[in-house]
């Protein structure tokens, strides 16, 4: 399990009995700092994904916009049924539920006044999707799990992601999960058109059963990326270029770098290449991250080498921001209804006086 203590910016991976803590408010931080107790209101929002449940907790306060201050991950792998058999089955479902109740129970301990709920690919595309979620909700005793639909996710993920971007910067966020992969353009803190691609990094891991993978099935990854991926036209000149998702926002640290810093196309070929050398576990001891996590960077790295060399792009800076920070800014705009679309989005403004409004009415 990863622990990602937001009160301190920092990502530190712990073990769940090491019991990692959030200062709520009115307590004191790590930095010396205390958490105000009436100014901020806190929101969560988790995503029920082909690989993980993640949950993100943001604090909300006038004058700024919402603040990550604490993330939980969890592997479940839903995708791995529904790849073998269209559907979630009993073993995986139970373990989705108490993952999902037991990180609905965190928020809630730590002062989420709402929370947000939504599931991705693997259950858009299982054939019990919607009584898997009907499950998942009942259990965790929440209204609804939402099943986003790509445009939707998409939509969420780009508000999310350049939600810190000067509103109209022309920008093109590139979403690797662990079935699917949205490519969205469109400008910061607007709409964006999107392609949903039915690949992502657990899909294409999956693929390869040796550690390393033998060169039989390196190449057979690479087939199958450049099946899934259709040809795409570059986007316009000056275009800033985003990368969100698990592999592109671990991918950094594989060499040897802060998260958040930019890949350059060499730099992610490089990845690959120690990824054909070496076995997932010297990489995770080597990089101190978890042993899952590195078998599927391998398939989300295939899948941002193809679509940089496909889209022309120099460069993709990685953004620790994306689809769940774009549902707690839902939950402030739309409330229950947090994944529609507005008719008019919403500027960084607007984003700062619905808190504002929020907090007044508490």
């Amino acid at each position: 399990m990863e622990w990602i203590d937001g009160s301190t910016g920092s990502a530190v991976v712990r073990d769940s009995r090491n019991g990692a803590h959030l200062p709520c408010a009115g307590e004191t931080s790590a930095l010396g700092t205390r958490e105000p107790v009436s100014r901020t209101l806190r929101l969560a929002a988790i995503d029920v994904g082909s690989n993980t449940i993640h949950l993100l907790l943001a604090g909300c306060r006038p004058g700024a916009a919402p603040r990550q201050l604490f993330r939980r991950r969890e592997f479940v792998q839903l995708g791995l049924d529904v790849a073998a058999t269209g559907r979630v089955g009993p073993e995986h479902l139970e373990r989705a539920a108490r993952t999902l109740s037991g990180q609905v129970a965190e928020a809630r301990r730590k002062g989420a006044l709402k929370l947000a709920v939504g599931a991705t690919q693997a259950l858009r595309a299982a054939a019990n999707g919607e009584e898997v979620a009907a499950v998942l909700a009942q259990r965790a005793g929440i209204p609804a799990v939402v099943v986003l639909g790509p445009a939707e996710e998409a939509q969420l993920a780009f508000a999310g992601a350049t939600m810190a971007l000067l509103p109209g910067t022309s920008t093109l966020l590139i979403d690797i999960g662990g079935a699917s992969t949205q490519v969205a353009l469109g400008p910061a803190g607007g709409s964006c058109s999107d392609h949903s691609l039915g690949l992502g990094s657990g899909s294409i891991a999956a693929l390869a059963a040796g550690d390393p993978p033998s060169s039989e099935e390196w190449r057979a990854m690479q087939r199958r990326v450049g099946e899934l991926i259709p040809d795409l036209v570059p986007p316009p000149p000056r275009t800033v270029a985003l990368g969100t998702g698990g592999t592109i926002t671990n991918l950094p640290r594989l060499l040897g770098r802060e998260k958040g810093s930019a890949l350059r196309l060499r730099d992610v070929e490089e990845v690959i290449e120690v990824f054909r050398e070496l076995p997932v576990s010297e990489i995770a001891t080597r990089s101190g991250m978890d042993l899952e996590r590195v078998r599927l960077c391998r398939g989300g790295a295939l899948i941002l080498a193809h679509l940089m060399d496909l889209l022309g792009l120099p460069s993709v800076r990685c953004s620790e921001r994306g689809l769940r920070d774009g549902m707690v800014t839902g939950i402030l705009l739309r409330g229950e209804d947090w994944w529609r679309p507005l008719e008019r989005p919403a500027a960084g403004p607007e984003v700062v006086q619905a808190a504002r409004d929020a907090l007044a009415r508490r």
